[in-house]
């Protein structure tokens, strides 16, 4: 192939590797996709039979069509491309395992609730997350070992009901695919060598993110003719607390008849953001030390702000994004990274107030989320009509002119509230309400006192819904601005005491940091409809975006706005990394630093030519200092100016010292 002239020596020996187990070590912009592509097609051009694994079914895409460019057609048939996930639900479906995938979750939280996970602490999703955890390192419902305490048997014995439940009607969870065919694998031994003869070479991508269930995967097919690949980077491993396992990958790389490959050049970063991410790194002791041969030029220094709050930092962001975009950079090229998705809420309102295009990485915005939605159902049902809707509700339903007049208490406000936190109110109760209020000529909220449930539960849940909101109304007067009727709303409800128990977030455990940063934002507007009116820009904002997937328009040029496990694998000309203040990064709930670091790595390896760090002040209310990640960092103050070519160094760039803002 003559593509090998291009490639570095570590690549080259990577590619080239036949026969035999082999580790790769590669560093962030080191071209390891390539490497996976170029030795998969080169093995199968020579009529070997591949598996090539990926972590994500992107990714599986994205390496089957470079392959393919790559292949003559008769030879594609040779590499078979997918995930572990997908590579074990055909494996059960072929070998006579009869089940339905379970992946509606509100099917998992009824089984859950079936099993009685609701009475332990935590509640259900502390339960599911926790029961995940367990399966991605390993253990099964049968093999578990309580801790002897009754908290641990409670859960024990709720984790063998809920597989029970499952059992009954069949189902298993993406987490079990993995476990129940490694299971099959381990305990069929002729099974385990026809399946694994179907492969002569394996190679496994992003391995640094694989649990050990998936690592008993691949070395039971590499078992027989050893020619397996492991490809990843330690220093990006972000999913500890999914189960990730990377000492298994260090083990196998030290084994004296594995063959290691280093891929030390990064083909991305400039060297000022190259020395940067390599200072973050470093400060972890324990990793395997790997040496970075930067291959571009010097570049912009990485740039420090400090903002007083997350509202002042998204302006700033934003005024400096315009004066890019003016200076000739494509939005597309630009990303504002963070730590966890609470901080997407003041970029996504003042970037939609400065009319400043950005797409969301995660699917939805901040809007979007359930304990948002719940919060934004209580403030619609006591805000004052926004004008344009009033006009056009009087217009179109004059039957309900007095309701419109009213203004407040609107009836689908009331519906949305009412299980909001969970009182677990039937469903049927909301449509029996709405033929009374019909009945009788009135809203929800004036025929609500008069109605009497069928169950003695269900009424003295509606007494809490009519306490709760009469409490919030007579406060709302006293409010000095929204976020105070938001605080008032949580009091009156208990409902930060709902999320603790019933609205856990796998991605980031952040719930109630997200209504936190709502009630924060929402101090800065006056009243309750200014705040819902900034909110209906964004939510504007949002439907346009679908809208546009919709049509399939790809090349859309947005700023991406994305957390830092997200945009693991992609990179941009132009990154902000926002919120670097510990509690946000370092993760307050963190308890692995390293890992922390490794996220705040990941981040900072995403910029190719620009990287722009900010500190915030304060978040949610309470002071915070700066990262301490940047502890030592001899980084240089904002600059407006637009991005230069790869080759100029901004002269007038000025070091600012970090030291005298670190807490002791």
């Amino acid at each position: 192939m003559s593509v090998l002239q291009d490639l570095s020596l570590g690549q080259r020996g990577a590619v080239m590797h036949q026969d035999g187990p082999a580790a790769v070590y590669a560093g962030p912009g080191s071209g390891k996709t390539r490497v996976v592509t170029l030795r998969a097609a080169r093995l199968a051009q020579q009529g070997h039979r591949l598996l090539v694994t990926t972590f994500t079914s992107d990714a599986t895409q994205e390496m089957s069509t470079r392959i393919a460019r790559l292949l003559p057609e008769v030879a594609r048939k040779n590499a078979r491309i997918t995930t572990l996930h997908a590579f074990c639900l055909q494996l059960l479906k072929a070998h006579g395992t009869r089940f339905s995938l379970l992946t509606d979750e509100f099917q998992r939280k009824n089984l859950a609730e079936a099993a009685q996970a609701s009475d332990l602490e935590g509640g259900v999703s502390e339960f599911l997350s926790r029961l995940s955890y367990i399966k991605n390192t390993g253990v099964t419902a049968s093999a578990y070992k309580h801790d002897g305490s009754s908290e641990d048997m409670d859960f024990a014995r709720a984790w063998r009901a809920y597989e029970a439940e499952k059992a009954k009607k069949a189902l298993l969870e993406f987490d079990d695919l993995i476990l129940e065919g490694a299971t099959l694998l381990e305990r069929d031994e002729e099974l385990r060598r026809n399946v694994a003869s179907a492969f002569t070479h394996i190679i496994v991508d992003e391995c640094q993110d694989m649990n050990y269930p998936q690592y008993r995967v691949v070395f039971a097919l590499g078992k027989d003719h050893k020619n397996l690949m492991l490809v990843g980077d330690l220093d990006q491993s972000l999913y500890g607390f999914r189960g990730a396992d990377t000492q298994t990958f260090k083990r196998f790389a030290a084994q004296p008849h594995v063959k290691v490959y280093e891929l030390q050049e990064n083909y991305r970063c400039t060297k000022q953001i190259l020395r940067f991410a390599d200072s973050l790194i470093r400060q972890d002791e324990d990793r395997r030390q790997l040496v970075f041969n930067p291959v571009r030029p010097e570049g912009e220094p990485v740039t420090w702000g400090r903002y007083a709050d997350p509202d002042i930092e998204a302006v700033a962001v934003g005024d400096s994004l315009l004066r890019l975009h003016r200076s000739g950079v494509c939005w597309k090229d630009i990303a504002v990274l963070y730590r966890t998705n609470a901080q997407a809420e003041a970029i996504e309102r003042n970037f939609a107030a400065l009319e400043i295009p950005f797409t969301i990485r995660e699917d939805g915005d901040f809007y979007s989320r359930r304990e948002v939605q719940g919060i934004l159902a209580y403030l619609n049902f006591f805000a004052d009509p926004d004008p344009k809707a009033l006009r056009a509700q009087l217009e179109s339903a004059p039957e309900y002119r007095q309701e419109a007049v009213d203004g407040r208490y609107q009836d689908e406000w009331l519906i949305a509230l009412l299980n909001i936190p969970n009182r677990k109110i039937g469903k049927n109760v909301a449509g029996q309400l709405k033929n009374m209020a019909e009945i009788r000529g009135k809203r929800i909220w004036d025929v609500l006192p008069e109605f009497h449930a069928d169950d003695i539960r269900t009424h003295r849940a509606l007494r809490e819904v009519i306490r709760d909101l009469h409490f919030v109304d007579t406060r709302l007067a006293s409010a000095h601005h929204a976020g105070d009727v938001i605080r008032t709303i949580r009091n009156a409800t208990d409902f930060d005491n709902w999320l603790r128990k019933d609205a856990g977030d796998d991605k980031d455990n952040d719930r109630l940091q997200n209504v936190q940063r709502m009630q924060s934002a929402a101090a800065h507007y006056k009243t309750v409809r200014q705040y819902l009116d900034a909110v209906q820009k964004v939510r504007d904002e949002a439907a346009r975006r679908k809208s546009e997937r919709a049509k399939k328009r790809r090349e859309q040029d947005e700023v991406c706005l994305s957390t830092g496990h997200a945009a693991k694998g992609l990179e941009w000309r132009v990154v902000y990394a926002i919120g670097w203040s510990e509690e946000i990064l370092p993760h307050h709930r963190a308890e692995d630093i390293s890992e922390e670091r490794r996220i705040a790595y990941v981040i900072a390896t995403r910029a190719r030519d620009l990287l722009r760090v900010s500190s915030l002040e304060t978040w949610n209310d309470a002071i915070t200092s700066p990262s301490r990640f940047l502890t030592g960092m001899n980084l240089a103050a904002p600059m407006d100016a637009g991005v230069q070519e790869p080759d100029e160094l901004i002269e007038s760039a000025i070091p600012v010292d970090l030291g005298g803002l670190f807490m002791p």
